[in-house]
């Protein structure tokens, strides 16, 4: 007999649809032992079925308490649940936009999805790589990788930003000059003098890409928040924390 493919779970609950999009250009990379449950695929997503893990793109509206309502929903169903993308990790952009703009939108604060559940793994990124989804999926499956410990720490950690990363790296004296930030930034915001990085502060969409590209950032992410990280046993019928 074959062994059951993981059944994954794929929410949106408000962005651009740049990672919604992501997700089904991942497809053809985890078709093999994944089976992608999203509306984008023309599915009938149920929230009354269970999940081996949930994948949730964009940040949610504490004002709408329709999603509000749904995302509780899947932190009940799924196993796993990884934040998707900077809005759904961190906010990202969306934690510039208050409301009272024209046109006046009715609700008016976003926040990262961290805010109303419990979050197991985040994946920074406007959006991320496919293959940073992959490998994540793959490790879960697999119970180790290095991906498992950086963004189960990343999920205790609630922004991620170019400021953070010349706080709590460059300025300290502990950035290498490798320039995996500057190569990594989506918006340019980043860019290197005198072998270091230094920060274009009207640039930084705080989507964090930086933060955890950057080698020493991604220590300092593990060392502050241990965590053991939520892994799939066997077939993926139930969910371990692994040493």
């Amino acid at each position: 007999m074959s062994e059951r493919k993981v059944k994954v779970l794929h929410i949106d609950v408000g962005g651009c649809e740049g990672c919604a999009s992501l997700v089904l250009r991942t497809l053809p990379l985890l078709r093999s032992n994944f089976e992608i449950h999203s509306k984008y695929l023309m599915d009938e997503v149920s929230l009354t079925e269970r999940y081996d893990v949930a994948l949730v793109t964009g940040s949610i509206c504490l004002d709408d308490e329709g999603e509000v309502s749904k995302l509780r929903k899947v932190r009940e169903v799924a196993n796993i649940v990884i934040a998707l993308g900077s809005c759904a990790a961190v906010g990202g952009v969306t934690l510039f936009a208050r409301g009272g703009q024209e046109p006046k939108p009715e609700h008016r604060v976003w926040q990262p999805i961290g805010a109303v559940i419990e979050v197991d793994y985040v994946v920074p990124g406007c959006p991320p790589a496919p293959v940073a989804i992959k490998t994540l999926l793959e490790n879960l499956l697999s119970g180790k990788g290095y991906f498992l410990n950086v963004f189960a720490s990343a999920a205790k950690m609630r922004k991620f930003s170019g400021y953070d990363l010349m706080d709590d790296v460059v300025l300290t004296g502990l950035c290498v000059g490798c320039g995996a930030c500057v190569l990594s930034c989506p918006t340019h915001a980043l860019q290197m003098i005198e072998r270091h990085p230094d920060l274009i502060p009207e640039k930084c969409i705080r989507c964090g890409t930086c933060y955890v590209r950057c080698p020493r950032a991604s220590q300092l992410l593990i060392k502050r928040f241990p965590v053991k990280p939520k892994v799939l046993s066997g077939q993926a019928t139930e969910v371990v924390a692994r040493d």
